[in-house]
């Protein structure tokens, strides 16, 4: 099958979340997620399989065709870990669908209780969501650290950026975003940000950033940090000195400088 090229083709994620594969075969790990509402640039497609680049951190990589689609401009983010997408303007009318914590959604009416929310511009599909689970796309959190603590429990997974299962740089790159900072999807990337400045166990700050080869974790306190970590499976708090005496030396701690 012939290979149709896209030039500036910017296409959104129709679906929940998406994988994005790094070669194009299912078998091979997956690299990240694309989230509801995040655009998508298609540079070439194939098999009902594209490739192109995910403009909220530039990951390139394939994925399946059918999960992008049209939507107007964004408005809002999902700021809880999961919300549930009605049929009707009625919490008793039927599920359609979730969308996980940092999906990006334009609201086009506001209810009292609900938003009516565009899931499809070309089909004209709408849903509904609770007003409590958005955040304007123009706000932040200023506590973002609050956004990587509810995480807690979630399950690890590899490349995962979904409240359903997460990575240890997936979990800053969202609760950054929610603070509206804008960091790279892997930890050896976010090491090089610019904004971050090097400081030690002497001078913890809520939200500072502990590094090791291949790892980030997020400090709550002087005490505690919180991490997804494949010795816990999940997304957890533990004791600074404990995650440093098992993974070991060299780390590096650093504090955004805003």
């Amino acid at each position: 099958m012939n290979i149709e090229i896209y030039s500036k083709n910017i296409l959104k994620i129709i679906e929940p979340s998406t994988e994005l594969f790094s070669i194009k075969n299912k078998e091979f790990h997956v690299e990240t997620e694309c989230l509801f509402g995040e655009e998508f640039e298609v540079l070439k497609i194939k098999d009902k399989l594209c490739y192109g680049r995910l403009l909220t951190d530039n990951y390139k990589g394939w994925l399946s065709f059918s999960d992008l689609g049209n939507l107007s401009k964004a408005n809002h983010r999902v700021l809880s870990l999961r919300t549930i997408v009605y049929e009707k303007e009625d919490i008793k009318s039927k599920p359609l669908m979730y969308l996980p914590l940092g999906s990006q959604i334009h609201v086009s009416s506001k209810g009292k209780t609900l938003f009516k929310i565009l899931l499809d511009k070309k089909q004209k599909k709408f849903g509904y969501v609770s007003k409590q689970h958005l955040i304007e796309l123009s706000k932040k959190i200023e506590d973002w650290v609050t956004i990587a603590e509810s995480f807690v429990n979630t399950p690890y997974k590899w490349g995962g950026r979904n409240s359903l299962g997460i990575d240890c740089s997936a979990l800053v790159q969202l609760s950054l975003q929610a603070g509206g900072i804008k960091i790279s999807r892997n930890s050896s990337e976010q090491k090089l940000f610019g904004k971050l400045v090097l400081t030690n166990l002497n001078n913890l700050e809520r939200g500072n950033l502990i590094f090791w080869d291949g790892h980030v974790g997020i400090i709550i306190d002087n005490d505690n940090m919180v991490h997804s970590n494949m010795f816990n499976m999940k997304v957890s708090v533990e004791k600074i000195i404990d995650v440093v005496e098992r993974i070991g030396k060299p780390y590096e701690i650093y504090k955004l400088n805003n």
